[in-house]
């Protein structure tokens, strides 16, 4: 529940291991399967010719190098030179280093013809493998001509080979002669694969000296490598540093890089450096101390230096700008006329220095090249261009009052600055950026200087944004230390406390203290509008399990709530208590609660009122969820989606992402589940709720496939936690956990903990599981008359309610009470239990309740066994089609022991591959499982259990503790 509610580049170190921070960072080959694909296709026979193209870091070489492994795999040569910008004059030198360090590799069977004899003098250690040539030494002239005639023979004479030249773009003219001749002559059975940039090809542009066009016969492809996308920049940062690239460190990268690989992956190394020398490896928050890579600073510096002074000094007033910027602009920041800030933009602009980021603009590729550049600025001329800056920007006819705000700060002169970040605050709350403004209100916050006033009233604004963000730790800090300070009046106080503690239910599950809330109801007598809003907060987090008061207290706390809102006549105030209201009534399962949905005031324009409505909607949606009414669910979330994207609330976008999550996980649509758990967790707090329900869900899902030992392991340290949902979901997973692995009492224990809240508040209608878990392990421990008790209160307490889920879990419960007295009428329930969850869409909820029904017709129901193998077939297909091995493997072995499993496929062998049984061996081996823990969860004996562990681990290579790994890259 929420209370708003070198694709690398080319860069050295292999992936060794599973990477992560207790090692060197490696970096997984991300976002170029597509050129993969063309190139392998390209070289597969030849003779061919592949060109390769992009800017220096695209990842050029480690495409390559990934070529080359896939190359020599299947038994392929692969030859390899370079063009340097400076190397010692060696004839066709590339060529030859290929040749030199391949010779190893080059069998003795091989023979060349008399014209190698000339490569003889560059190749000493294989001299004795040339053909020795009779005649006098060539002369000075021809010796060119020879030595290509000879390279040419020498290719033929090895057979299917590939070469790889990289950075043509360097290439020397009898380099470039050369491969000319090999493209247009190549011989037979060669490969060509050629790399260059194109902005840096001397001469007419073309890659080898002469415009050239594939002729007929020869194959070939050309690719171009782009930069990464996010995506893929935060796949390559998941590879290096694992869970840590949360997803604002991977935009923070993305941004810095432009996409760039070899700037993301230096940028990478410094942070596992870091993480690896911080206590507890903790990774930096943010890349701002992050120098720039010495590399990328170098090139930048080596595309500099060349040019004139006046694309210096345009270069210069680009990286002080930080934002692309008209040509105007930047001349009047250089200082230079008309016409010569257009020859310096077009030096830069050719250099590959600045590039035109939208018509008209001028900017930097990516932050670092910026930072690049303003790093060498020397201070005094820095100040001064950001002092011009704020001249120029503030003459504008729409001041652009952030950037002038910055380039005050950067002078140094903090009293110029106050006024404008206030004013650049202001203006960002009024256009409804939270984040400009929750950035400029913290650095505000921060600064001594700033006015008692205007301290008050900063805190207040960051207070009122905070509970909307993301991710707001930040200010959270701050406002603690504001709302610590004894001076601050007691109205504001309870203002500022007030939203810092609706921030904190969103951001850390495991804060509690409703004492607080009360505290700042208290500091907040005397303003009805803000004191309306509290009181129903306080009713609403009551309400859902954080207190002892009885639940007809917590409903009178949001009636004396609404009366203080409409007295007030605060819009705003009056939302912000519907919303609450709405909340606690979805809770409890009220009709009333969908009743006053449509009363919510959607049609507004207020900011404010809409932040309420979409948090309603949020809510409402959840707690349909929560009790199984999905249909609803889903209605809600979509127009609670598009009010959180209109106003901005991330809190209420995120939420609604996870609750979409939830409804797909309950409807059985689980592939790429995983993916998006592990993607939308990199968005959330460590501590928050929406952080720890999606490590709920992925508990879920490991528990269906038996990866038990992982999910418990996950669940258990959210037991603790405060907020009224996750808890409560926690106990109830791990006490269907304790059921699968035979430990009744302990499943008890943990689901009667989670009922005793809902008996002490009279709350049944969520979680839908509770139920059937708590009523099994009761029975399991022989306690029927405390599992009879709790249905019959669970049936009552639903009365009346919308709670579809657990309802049909009732129906499920009686099935379970009646199966030793009356099997017929067991199966009776049973059977509508599962039409009632297959009406609500739970498909694997829907699949458990069949496998019990079947379960009890093999053993119960006499003459009914046909029936009952056809439940189990039925869970069986559902399980199998979901994934869920645990689920599946049971079935299978009562079906097997009834003698009614189908006849399977016809038995095949395998090989080296891993069959379908040791592929799950595999998966739960990577997840820590023993061997008694494979057994219980497949099925099967301790020692077929044996037997496939030592067949998967001898098939795989490894052992059990690097499973993990080599899945990670089959």
């Amino acid at each position: 529940m929420c209370e708003l509610v070198s694709p690398g580049g080319g860069m050295p170190g292999e992936r060794v291991g599973r990477p992560g921070l207790d090692q060197r960072a490696g970096f997984a080959f991300v976002g170029r399967e597509g050129e993969m694909r063309a190139l392998m296709a390209a070289l597969r026979d030849g003779p061919s010719v592949v060109f390769v193209e992009g800017e220096a870091g695209v990842g050029k070489s480690r495409l390559l190098r990934e070529v080359e492994h896939r190359l020599e795999a299947a038994g392929t040569l692969v030859l390899k030179g370079a063009c340097h910008p400076l190397r010692e004059p060696l004839p066709l030198g590339p060529a030859v280093d290929a040749l030199r360090a391949a010779w190893p590799l080059i069998g003795p069977e091989t023979r060349f013809g008399p014209a190698t004899a000339v490569l003889a003098p560059y190749l000493p250690e294989i001299t004795d493998r040339l053909t020795s040539a009779a005649g006098p030494e060539p002369r000075e002239d021809t010796r060119s001509q020879l030595l290509m005639r000879a390279v040419h023979e020498t290719l033929a004479a090895l057979g299917p080979v590939v070469l790889m030249v990289e950075d043509l773009h360097w290439a020397d003219e009898a380099t470039r002669d050369l491969l000319l001749l090999l493209a247009r002559n190549p011989p037979d059975r060669l490969r060509l694969v050629l790399t260059y940039r194109a902005r840096d090809l001397p001469g007419n542009g073309s890659v080898l000296g002469s415009p050239y066009r594939r002729p007929v016969g020869i194959g070939g492809t050309e690719v171009s490598l782009g930069l990464l996308t996010e995506a893929q920049v935060r796949e390559l940062a998941t590879s290096a540093i694992g869970r840590a690239a949360t997803g604002p460190l991977c935009r923070e990268l993305f941004a810095r890089s432009g996409g760039l690989p070899l700037a993301a992956e230096e940028d990478l190394l410094v942070i596992a450096d870091r993480a690896s020398r911080s206590p507890g490896g903790q990774v930096p928050l943010g890349l701002d101390g992050l120098a720039v890579p010495r590399a990328l600073q170098e090139a930048v510096n080596s595309r500099v230096a060349p040019l004139g002074a006046d694309a210096a000094a345009v270069i210069d007033a680009a990286a002080v700008l930080s934002v692309p910027a008209h040509e105007e602009l930047l001349a009047t920041l250089a200082a230079l006329d008309e016409e010569r800030a257009e020859h310096a933009l077009t030096a830069a602009l050719e250099a590959n220095v600045l590039m035109e980021s939208e018509p008209g603009r001028y900017g930097f590729r990516h932050v670092l090249a910026r930072r690049a550049m303003y790093d060498r600025i020397p201070g005094p001329r820095r100040r001064r261009l950001h002092s011009r800056a704020v001249d120029v920007l503030s003459v504008q006819h729409q001041p652009p009052l952030v950037q002038i705000a910055h380039h005050s700060r950067c002078t140094g002169d903090i009293a110029a600055w106050l006024p404008r970040a206030l004013a650049a605050a202001d203006h960002a709350m009024a256009v409804g950026d939270d984040g400009v403004a929750g950035d400029l209100l913290g650095s505000l916050l921060a600064e001594p200087t700033l006015p008692p006033d205007e301290r008050v009233r900063s805190a207040l604004a960051l207070s009122t944004i905070a509970s909307f963000r993301a991710d707001p730790a930040a200010s959270v800090s701050v406002l603690r230390r504001i709302v610590a300070d004894p001076g601050l009046p007691a109205g504001i106080r309870g203002e500022i406390r007030f939203h810092l503690v609706r921030t904190l239910t969103n951001v850390d599950a495991y804060w509690h203290d409703l004492g607080e809330l009360d505290q700042a109801i208290h500091e907040l007598d005397g303003r009805p509008a803000l004191e309306a809003a509290a009181v129903s907060s306080l009713g609403l987090y009551s309400g859902i399990g954080e207190g002892d008061r009885p639940l007809a207290a917590d409903l009178a706390l949001i009636e004396r709530a609404t009366r203080l809102a409409a007295h007030s006549g605060d819009l705003v105030a009056q939302a912000d208590v519907l919303a609450n209201r709405i909340a606690l009534l979805e809770v409890v399962g009220d009709p009333q609660g969908r009743a006053l949905l449509a009363s919510l005031p959607r049609r507004t324009t207020d900011r404010g009122v809409l932040r309420h409505c979409a948090r309603a909607l949020h809510n409402a949606a959840y707690y349909e969820m929560a009790r199984g009414c999905d249909e609803t669910a889903r209605g809600l979330l979509g127009e609670a989606e598009e009010l959180g994207r209109r106003t901005d609330s991330q809190v209420i976008e995120l939420g609604c992402a996870a609750i979409r999550l939830g409804l797909d996980l309950m409807a059985g649509h689980w592939d790429g589940l995983d993916q998006r758990i592990e993607a939308m967790a990199q968005e959330t707090p460590e501590r928050s709720t929406i952080r720890l329900a999606l490590v709920v869900a992925g508990a879920t899902l490991d528990t269906a496939r038996g990866q038990w030992a992982r999910a418990r392991q996950a669940l258990v340290p959210l037991t603790s936690a405060a907020n009224a949902d996750i808890g409560p979901l926690a106990l109830t997973s791990l006490a269907r956990l304790d059921l699968l692995e035979g430990d009744a009492p302990s499943a008890w224990e943990r689901a009667g903990r989670v009922v005793a809240v809902r008996r002490h508040k009279g709350l049944w209608a969520r979680p839908v599981d509770l139920l059937p878990t708590a009523v099994e392990a009761a029975l399991a421990c022989g306690l029927r008359d405390d599992a009879r008790r709790l249905v019959d209160e669970a049936a009552q307490g639903i009365r009346g309610l919308n709670a579809s889920g657990v309802a049909a879990g009732v129906q499920w419960c009686h099935g379970l009470l009646a199966a030793d007295a009356d099997p017929e009428a067991a199966l009776a329930y049973l059977g509508r239990a599962r039409s009632e969850f297959e009406a609500i869409g739970r498909a694997h909820t829907a699949a458990r309740v069949a496998e019990q029904a079947g379960l009890l017709g093999l053993a119960r129901a006499a003459g009914r066994s046909g029936g009952a193998a056809h439940d189990l077939h039925h869970a069986l297909d559902v399980f199998v089609r979901l994934g869920a091995t645990a689920d599946a493997a049971r079935c299978e072995q009562a079906l097997r022991n009834s003698g009614w499993s189908r006849p399977g496929p016809r038995r095949r062998t395998y090989g080296s591959d891993l069959s379908p049984r040791e592929r799950q061996v595999a998966e739960l081996l990577a997840t820590g499982a023993a061997n008694r823990d494979i057994a219980r969860v497949l099925a099967i004996s301790s020692r077929t259990a044996e037997h496939h562990v030592a067949s998967t681990l001898k098939k795989l290579g490894v052992t059990r503790d690097r499973v993990r790994e080599v899945l990670d890259t089959r």
